[in-house]
Parts: C-alpha cells; structure tokens; sequence
C-alpha cells in the first residue's frame, strides 16, 4: 500500500511486519521540525524520521512509529492517529464506473432483443 506524506512515496507499515514487530515507540534523538528529518531511537538503532505533525519535536520527547518512506520512518506524537486509519480506507475498491453500468445494459438489451 503506497500513500503519500508531502510529496513522497510513503510505504504503510501495516504492509511491513518486520518493521514494526515489536513495540510503535521511539525517543527523539535529533529533534524533528516540521517537513524536515529529524532522528529516532528505535528498537536499538538510530533512524531518520519525519514527524506527522506540524510541531516541532523534541529530544527525549516520545513518539509513535506509524509507517515508513523507504528507511525514513514516519512518526506521530499520538499513539493512536488517524494514519492508519487512512491507510486502511484507501485499500477499498475503486466504484464501478458509468461505462461499466452501460456496458452491462446494452448486453442485457441485446440478450432481450
């Protein structure tokens, strides 16, 4: 599932397992302004991090690990956002288009005549 977050191709996380096995949180180690990386401790290791936010996050602050731009997490100051529930509505199928309707009439009149 790819969205995009300020222009960029951004994976869900819920379609990387391995990512985010173990616990969503993470400490700020370099603090995150909004549109730019800032960097996270997160299971063990040191990683680039966008904020969901338009606050500016602090070092020792915690935040939530909601998705990932290739090796850029993607996090977020609430533990529950509104991110994977947005992730989640873009996977429901696309509506039937009108063409589809009127396809589906012209073989039903046909069969009738």
């Amino acid at each position: 599932m790819s969205n995009t977050f300020n222009g960029v191709l951004q994976n869900s996380s819920s379609d990387n397992p391995y990512l985010l096995a173990m616990s969503k949180e993470a400490v700020v180690d370099e603090i995150i302004r909004p549109n730019e990386l800032g960097r996270i401790r997160y299971r063990g290791s040191i990683w680039n991090a966008k904020s969901l936010q338009e606050t500016t996050i602090y070092p020792e602050d915690i935040v939530y690990v909601v998705g990932n731009d290739n090796i850029t997490l993607i996090v977020d100051t609430f533990p529950n956002s509104d991110y994977n529930d947005l992730c989640q509505s873009q996977k429901k199928s696309p509506s039937a288009t009108p063409l589809f309707f009127l396809g589906n009439f012209l073989l039903l009149l046909l069969i009738l005549l």
